[in-house]
């Protein structure tokens, strides 16, 4: 029998979370009759949506989306719609506050705002135009966003080209953007001045700004603002930008081919920074540590445009390094840290220190943390709140994850029963591995996934709604026909393909299982690259490992095989014991390649297409080779490769 005061307790919490649903539900269609048949069926058992369901995590999420989409309408309704105009917000609230802090020196949103005026008047005394497009290659520095604000200022959009890009990937990016300017990093000379004649013929004009100052980029004209005004851009410039204006293009990682630049809209940018500074809890006092690439949606969205929002004061570095990363997090009072992909893991790898807990850092924030590696590093290092997300730069959907306990450790996204109920736009999708087909059913349609049953995640797509709308990829038709699936549940529906393979548990939380194309079939067996990976990268001489599949000549499906960075002490036997113990027969690597590191791109996402294409041919692989014969690894050289082809070794 329960207290009286816990039975007052339970008749506040419904009354509260009636209140807070159905407001939302008036306030935004998004929440819809639905939220009302949700809150009548979820009042009568609230406690216990409290503790199974995790209601209070459905409505925090609901919350941070209508704090989103609340903002969003009022700056349609103000015509302020255009994502500079965040920036001038936060200056117009504390103009001397430190935005930005770079390299020991500090700048204040004034100084940031003037800087960013100079650039939009240039740009326009060089006859840019709105809705025109400038390419920018530059590294993270105060330049960057000088120029990111001054070319949105005027109504024009920015291409933010991968710093890391060389040869035919460069000149790809570059004639995607269709721009017919590019403001250079002086120190990004050298990988325009290898392609210059191709760069030329596309007509770009070509101007140096930032970086070394002794540097000289004879092909290039310096970005010169002496005797440029400060004085503010005409609004008239920015009037009536839509939801649908592009505010930057941010292209894909090129893992898998060429990078394709997704189109990122004024309404989306608003509404992620929103989202994420609502949901995180942003506030001005926050210091934000980014050492993330600017030229990527997580640090220039999630990062630069959460702070531009909130008011919150941005340390930047110019990129990610192990070395110096907590010290710089101390030195600046950092209070939120990004990571993507592997950082956490390279600080992880890093020796222990006994400053390792000296901080005060309250969140880190980000995407791709591996499960092996959550607690760890939160345990390591003191942090109490894992802000996991799952986002893409030209998908419809989000998964978020604020973890603080054991509960939902790996995780990147938790969606409790109301959430499902009130937004459908998330399913996952029967998938096969082989055909990387859809499965459909007698009548064409997808099949969604039971719990705990793998499939490809799609996303929902609604032109009426910004945050469902799918822009696309800019000048790249083809690739954006094959991201929507048509009539996928009902007829006239439209999601997006993910391209990810996640499963999602009785709970409701969302776990990451690979890419489309990764996970590969063996002895009959689907074989999971993301999960292979996480159960060798436990072994203790494991220092990183890159699993992936490769034809193997007379064999049906794919074999396994692992680019392997290991310490010096590497015992292989025991390795090979080791896997045999903790994984499936069927998912253990047959082929191991010792490589000195493994290759990410500019995201620190690991790069696997090249390991792919080269397969498993020892002739044309330098690193030395080894295979599982038996229950150990042994060297694998030509005799060893001529008696698999043959079909004369057990495989």
């Amino acid at each position: 029998m329960p207290s009286t005061s816990h039975c007052h307790y339970n008749s506040y919490y419904h009354h509260i979370t009636a209140i807070t649903v159905l407001q939302i539900a008036h306030f935004d269609p998004f929440f819809s009759v639905l939220a009302v048949h949700a809150v009548a069926a979820a009042v009568p058992v609230a406690l216990y949506a409290s503790s199974k369901l995790a209601l209070p995590r459905d409505l925090k999420l609901a919350r941070g989306q209508w704090n989103a989409k609340r903002n969003y309408r009022s700056y349609e309704k103000n015509d302020t719609v255009n994502i500079a105009y965040r920036f001038e917000e936060a200056c117009k609230r504390h103009p001397n506050r430190e935005a930005l802090v770079f390299e020991g020196r500090t700048y204040t949103f004034a100084e940031i705002q003037r800087e960013s005026n100079k650039v939009g008047n240039w740009l326009l005394s060089k006859g840019v135009k709105r809705g025109e497009i400038v390419s920018l290659l530059m590294h993270n520095r105060p330049e960057f966003l000088f120029c990111w604000l001054g070319i949105n200022k005027i109504g024009a959009t920015g291409a933010f080209i991968n710093t890391n890009l060389t040869g035919k990937p460069l000149t790809h990016s570059l004639r995607t953007a269709t721009a017919s300017m590019l403001i250079l990093d002086t120190e990004l000379a050298q990988p325009i001045a290898d392609v210059l004649d191709e760069v030329s013929q596309m007509g770009y004009t070509i101007y140096s700004y930032g970086g070394d100052k002794g540097s000289s980029v004879n092909f290039a004209s310096p970005l010169d603002l002496s005797g440029i005004s400060d004085s503010a851009l005409p609004k008239a410039l920015r009037r009536k930008t839509t939801a649908n204006d592009i505010a930057m293009l941010i292209y894909t990682s090129g893992t898998t081919g060429l990078p394709k630049a997704g189109r990122f809209a004024h309404a989306r940018a608003n509404l992620a920074a929103h989202f994420w500074g609502s949901f995180y809890h942003f506030s001005p006092q926050d210091r934000v540590y980014i050492a993330l690439p600017l030229y990527h949606s997580a640090g220039a969205v999630l990062g630069i445009c959460v702070a531009w929002v909130t008011g919150a004061t941005v340390i930047l570095s110019r990129k990610f390094s192990t070395s110096t990363f907590w010290d710089e997090c101390r030195d600046n009072n950092v209070t939120v840290i990004q990571y993507i992909g592997e950082i956490c893991r390279y600080l992880l790898n890093a020796p222990p220190s006994p400053l390792d807990k000296v901080h005060s850092i309250r969140m880190a924030h980000g995407n791709g943390m591996r499960p092996d590696v959550w607690s760890r590093f939160r345990d390591r290092f003191g942090i109490p709140l894992i802000g996991e997300w799952y986002a893409s730069t030209e998908g419809t959907g989000i998964l978020t994850n604020y973890n603080t306990g054991e509960n939902g450790v790996g995780a990147i996204g938790y969606r409790g029963a109301l959430a499902r109920t009130i937004d459908w736009g998330l399913k996952l999708a029967k998938f096969d591995v082989v055909t990387e087909e859809l499965i459909k059913d007698k009548n064409g349609r997808c099949i969604e996934c039971a719990a705990d049953e793998p499939g490809e995640l799609l996303t929902l797509i609604d032109s009426t709604d910004p945050t469902r709308d799918f822009q696309g990829y800019h000048q790249n038709a083809s690739a954006n026909s094959k991201k929507v699936v048509s009539d996928a549940f009902k007829v006239g529906d439209r999601y997006f393909r993910t391209g990810d393979i996640l499963r999602r548990d009785k709970d409701g939380y969302f776990y990451f299982g690979d890419r489309v194309g990764d996970t590969f079939r063996w002895k009959s067996e689907n074989v999971s690259t993301a999960e292979v990976s996480e159960v060798l990268s436990a072994y203790p001489d494991c220092i990183e490992v890159n699993v992936y599949g490769v034809q193997v000549p007379g064999q049906d499906g794919r074999a396994g095989m692992a680019a392997v960075v290991s310490k010096d002490t590497m015992d292989w036997d025991k390795f090979a014991k080791f896997a045999l113990k903790n994984l499936p027969r069927y998912s253990v690597p047959i082929f191991i390649r010792k490589s000195p590191a493994i290759e990410i791109t500019g995201t620190f996402k690991q790069r696997k297409v090249e390991l792919v294409a080269e397969g498993m041919d020892p002739s044309k692989i330098l690193e030395e080779m080894l295979w599982l014969d038996g229950h150990s690894y042994k060297p694998f050289k030509a005799p060893e490769y001529t008696r698999v082809v043959s079909g004369k070794a057990k495989l």
